[in-house]
């Protein structure tokens, strides 16, 4: 009995024994692990963060769009959140952000938009001065400095963001509108007209549905329209409806009328 009673207890101090053993264990693993997590899965600098796809905008130019602050967990990163952050704050038309844990840091790839035209807009602090790529979308000014120049000499003069599939309309179209396009001018209400060099001002309007055959219709006018009254026009060539153009010519210089003599 008491050979019974001792094989019992010396169970009872092993299991007790094994029991520590695996509060022990789990104690370290989590304590590892969240060392790991808080100090080595980590990012601590920009450094860091491997940017590819543009030599313009640097780790710096990257952190300040994506709002990152230092030291942060990787984990806690949403790569979906700063992709969005990117193609808002920067001339990006596409973003792709990775993280990796060995070693911690972030992988962005970033596909540039390329300036086609240089563009002005009305900012809270008054005129601002910027690029559009092939789409219109705006670039600033700040951005577009370190990047190649815009690809047409057009200007872009009151761009406003619910008229730039119109003005990517045109941009595309540029070359079928006389030689050259030189201006494409939006107005507040959302208005657009041209300056084409072999034409002058031509009024379009707003109604988007138009576009087409106004394009016909100046590429029509290009061909037909006499040398005397190209550029002839003081207000411009209004196509707002452009079956019916309509041409305003500059009121005739009236003749000088002699002075009159005085003996001196």
């Amino acid at each position: 009995m008491e050979r019974r009673r001792r094989l019992r207890q010396e169970r009872r101090q092993e299991r007790l024994i094994q029991l520590w053993r695996l509060v022990f264990f789990l104690l370290t693993a989590t304590g590892l692990s969240w060392l790991l997590l808080t100090l080595g899965w980590s990012l601590r600098s920009a450094s860091q963060i491997q940017i590819s796809g543009s030599q313009r905008m640097d780790e710096t130019v990257v952190v300040k769009a994506a709002g990152l602050s230092f030291p942060q967990s990787l984990l806690s990163l949403e790569p979906g959140e700063i992709e969005a952050k990117l193609m808002q704050e920067l001339p990006v038309q596409e973003v792709s952000v990775q993280r990796h844990l060995l070693p911690p840091g972030l992988d962005i790839q970033l596909v540039e938009r390329r300036p086609v035209a240089a563009a002005t807009r009305m900012g809270p602090r008054g005129i601002e001065r910027g690029m559009v790529d092939g789409e219109a979308y705006w670039m600033p000014m700040d951005m577009a400095k370190q990047g190649e120049k815009p690809s047409s000499a057009v200007k872009v003069e009151g761009w406003i963001s619910n008229r730039r599939a119109v003005i990517a309309r045109i941009l595309q179209q540029r070359d079928l509108l006389g030689r050259p396009l030189k201006t494409i001018q939006v107005e507040p209400a959302g208005g657009v007209s041209l300056r084409i060099e072999t034409l002058g001002l031509v009024y379009l309007g707003a109604n988007d549905a138009l576009l087409d055959e106004q394009f016909i219709t100046i590429a029509q006018l290009n061909q037909s329209l006499p040398p005397n009254l190209r550029g002839a026009s003081n207000e411009g060539l209004d196509l707002s409806d452009p079956s019916q153009p309509e041409l305003k010519l500059r009121p005739k210089p009236k003749p000088s009328t002699p002075g009159k003599v005085t003996d001196s």
